[in-house]
């Protein structure tokens, strides 16, 4: 599936500037868009005040809101702005929104990575965050039902995964792997479950109960992977490190 990288307007881990130059770069490679959602095109002026090859965003798209006071010099330019509304009156869709749909109706992609998705520990940002979730099921929404369609929310220490119908996780560095799940409708069930400590096989996870949180890899194993039966529902798999 063809991957687009969206940058958020959220909390970005400076202490990690590594981790986002090296994703973008990766991407530029692979020639998979990278799309700022308004005010995330910060993340590409910081990284460009770091570095000495320029990092250029091919969208930024949104109301702009976010964008008038953008702080010092130099500030990246994005190849093409996109501030119409794509068909939806004004504030139909979140910047987020319109980012996912950008990437899915102009690139054709189906494989969706967010940025900046978690909340600003200073502002107590819960509200952006759970939605930020609900922007991955957003692009599945977007797409037809026999469609392949992934999405993931990544940090330097942690990726948030929203899994049909399976997923493969990757062992990140020597620490602790911890993998939660958590439902949002009662119809996720687990068919099979390897190299985690508790084998989930089977396990029907519920949206009211936590029965499935702070599973681990087993020691020494490189990779762990879950795959959910057939007819089950999306499931969000968080795995930190």
């Amino acid at each position: 599936m063809k991957s687009a990288l969206i940058f958020l307007n959220g909390y970005y881990d400076k202490r990690h500037f590594d981790f986002y130059r090296q994703e973008i770069e990766k991407a530029m490679e692979s020639h998979s868009p990278l799309i700022c959602a308004d005010g995330g095109i910060r993340i590409f002026d910081e990284l460009n005040q770091r570095g000495d090859a320029p990092l250029t965003p091919d969208i930024l798209i949104g109301d702009m809101d976010s964008v008038q006071h953008r702080g010092s010099n130099p500030l990246a330019q994005a190849k093409h702005i996109v501030q119409e509304w794509i068909g939806q009156t004004d504030k139909d869709y979140t910047d987020g929104q319109l980012a996912v749909d950008y990437a899915l109706e102009e690139y054709g992609c189906r494989h969706i990575i967010i940025y900046g998705g978690l909340p600003r520990p200073e502002t107590y940002e819960t509200d952006q965050f759970l939605g930020n979730l609900k922007l991955m099921r957003f692009g599945h929404y977007r797409v037809s039902t026999d469609e392949p369609y992934s999405a993931e929310m990544r940090d330097p220490k942690q990726t948030i995964h929203y899994v049909l119908p399976v997923v493969r996780l990757t062992r990140k560095n020597s620490n602790l792997q911890r993998v939660s799940l958590i439902a949002e409708s009662d119809n996720v069930i687990v068919e099979s479950s390897e190299n985690l400590r508790w084998d989930l096989a089977s396990l029907h996870i519920h949206p009211d109960l936590t029965n499935a949180l702070r599973n681990e890899f087993v020691e020494g194993a490189e990779w762990a992977t879950i795959q959910l039966a057939d007819g089950s529902d999306p499931v969000y798999v968080i795995h930190n490190w």
